[in-house]
């Protein structure tokens, strides 16, 4: 059993939640750039196995055998044999059914979760790819036409058909708060009040490394040269031409330039949903503030995800045959 990948959309890749505990020998994290949507599927569709992550341009895949799926993240306007189909939902794909994922409509980066999972080898306790050191994933890359990968065999995996919750992955706005940065003093007031008082652009030149930013420039005092140091996910680090770069999960592991600035960790899944062309407004916010803001935004993450597991709710028409009859008894009672 297995899923074709008829055409590989744009940066798929094999992701979890990424590679933990190896940053001091070298080793990026890698992962999904955007975790709780990540979490949301991994949630409904109830199995452990990795995702697909693809960026503004969707997969087309072809199903070898019966199997389940579901989207989320980005809204992107995805059909499975030209029915379109609905963000985190758990669908059923018959034998020879084909999923056109396509376009992005909102947001940049989508994740699409199998019932009987992707049969991918785990690499340093993870199944995170990481491109540049052709680590994990689908043979350390990014898919391409005609790959072949094959799944897990799970006899229940019909236990979810139906299975959705209401989560928008898409920001509501282009503010990301942050927080000084370890290197905040090689930096002059005008570049602090600089940074939050104009607007960014995304570069298309940024990628899972780090989104590149154009604006005016704002350069450090001296050189942005520094002795290499550990790098944070959210670290924004402005080389000596004076443009940001905020450091995302594909990162090395250790810097040599100078970091102005951290993205509180609470708007981190916001970064994964710009694309380039689009533009965002930095704002200050104290240490205090960052982690309150992170534990607001988890508490009613945490409260979507009890509600899928204990309260779940479910699209009747995606429902398996005999959960069909029942509903239908219900109706009729009605």
């Amino acid at each position: 059993m297995e899923i074709k990948i008829i055409q590989p959309g744009l940066f798929s890749t094999i992701q979890d939640l990424g590679r933990t505990g190896f940053q001091h020998l070298g080793i990026s994290s890698a992962g999904a750039i955007d975790q709780y949507s990540y979490l949301i599927g991994q949630t409904l569709i109830q199995q452990d196995g990795p995702a697909i992550e693809f960026t503004i341009i969707g997969p087309k895949i072809e199903f070898s055998s019966e199997n389940s799926f579901v989207l989320t993240g980005a809204i992107f306007a995805a059909k499975l044999n030209g029915t379109a189909v609905n963000q985190n939902v758990v669908v059923q794909a018959n034998k020879g059914d084909i999923l056109e994922i396509g376009p992005v409509q909102q947001g940049a980066r989508g994740y699409i979760f199998f019932g009987q999972p992707l049969d991918i080898p785990i690499v340093a306790n993870s199944y995170a790819t990481h491109t540049r050191t052709q680590m994990g994933g689908f043979y350390g890359r990014t898919l391409k036409k005609n790959d072949s990968i094959p799944v897990v065999t799970n006899q229940s995996y019909k236990q979810q058909l139906g299975k959705t919750i209401e989560f928008n992955a898409v920001p509501e706005d282009n503010i990301v708060h942050i927080i000084k940065g370890p290197q905040y003093d090689a930096f002059s007031t005008e570049c602090h009040e600089q940074l939050t008082a104009q607007v960014y652009e995304i570069s298309d030149s940024s990628d899972r490394m780090g989104i590149r930013l154009k604006g005016t420039p704002i350069p450090p005092i001296e050189s942005a040269d520094i002795i290499s140091e550990p790098v944070a996910l959210g670290s924004i680090q402005v080389p000596n031409d004076g443009h940001p770069i905020i450091l995302l999960h594909d990162r090395q592991t250790v810097g040599g330039y100078t970091k102005i600035a951290s993205v509180s960790q609470a708007d981190i899944h916001k970064l994964a949903q710009f694309k380039p062309g689009e533009e965002i407004l930095f704002k200050w916010i104290t240490i205090e503030q960052a982690i309150k803001n992170l534990k607001h935004f988890e508490q009613v993450f945490s409260s979507t995800i009890n509600e899928i597991e204990s309260t779940p709710k479910f699209e009747l028409k995606h429902l398996r045959p005999t959960s069909k009859k029942i509903a239908q008894l219900i109706r009729e009672e009605q």
